[in-house]
């Protein structure tokens, strides 16, 4: 034990970025591995006992305003992105090293990745949201295993990668949280506004399949001889999402996909008889 403990040390001393170490929660993982865990055994184990013999909360106001809050805080992430850099242009697609400076675009952007790893951790709670409102349907373990694994992943690459080419899956992926949470939105009104986003949620999740594919793709970058980037990070990220790509299509070929198969076969019945 004493020496595993001794090659973290090690570790932390050579890879870890110092400019982060005094914030909170960043000092090591176990602060965030704990919160994964309460949030585990929340949503797994204590609110469906809790909620067994009680009735459905009633969370549309708190999850309106919950959902505008994302909008609004995935649309501030990319302009902080952007104004960190990308429109200075001192980075670029494709390979671009961490600037572990203390520049004031190099601060910023490490900054931001903090405030990501947060809103990832807020994003827990929706969860919890669900199990409130007794929709235990919706807490797969696509739902668990993407946001636990992404909350550590964004404590990861603060940690260690914030910056460079790290930037774009989360500017990439805060995009695609604005579409999600304005439709999540618009969902809430009602009824009718259901029915006229119906045909959006299967493109969601295509749009989020097209994410996945495109970070993989650019991540593969990463491991050229030639690009300063720490390999070790990409050896989690990139198994990650592979798999998260796998579970997504998993999910649309089982929700949409079967669907309508089974309508259009219900359609050709009626057309022969």
């Amino acid at each position: 034990m004493s020496v595993l403990i001794q090659y973290y040390n090690d570790f932390i001393s050579r890879s870890a970025d110092p400019r982060v170490k005094q914030w909170v929660f960043m000092d090591n993982p176990l602060p965030t591995l704990a919160i994964i865990a309460v949030y585990l055994l929340l949503v797994l184990k204590i609110l469906p006992l809790y909620m067994k013999n009680r009735k459905p909360f009633n969370l549309t106001r708190i999850i309106r305003l919950y959902n505008i809050f994302q909008v609004v805080a995935c649309i501030l992430l990319i302009y902080m992105y952007l104004t960190a850099g990308w429109i200075q242009g001192e980075y670029s697609i494709g390979c671009a090293p961490v600037d572990w400076s203390n520049k004031p675009n190099a601060l910023r952007m490490v900054g931001t990745f903090y405030w990501l790893y947060c809103l990832k951790g807020v994003e827990l709670v929706e969860t919890i949201f669900f199990a409130l409102r007794k929709k235990f349907n919706q807490i797969s373990g696509l739902h668990v295993y993407h946001h636990s694994s992404t909350f550590f992943l964004t404590w990861i690459g603060c940690k260690f990668v914030g910056g460079g080419m790290a930037s774009v899956p989360s500017m990439l992926n805060s995009f695609i949280h604005v579409l999600m949470y304005t439709y999540y939105y618009m969902s809430s009104l009602g009824p009718e506004w259901q029915k006229k986003l119906r045909p959006w949620k299967p493109r969601l999740t295509i749009c989020q399949m097209i994410q996945f594919t495109i970070l993989i793709i650019h991540s593969l970058s990463a491991f050229h001889p030639e690009c300063d980037i720490p390999k070790y990070f990409m050896l989690l990220y990139l198994p990650n999402l592979v798999l998260i790509f796998k579970m997504f299509y998993d999910f649309y070929k089982d929700s949409y996909k079967s669907k309508s198969a089974s309508l259009n076969h219900h359609q050709r019945e009626k057309k022969i008889s």
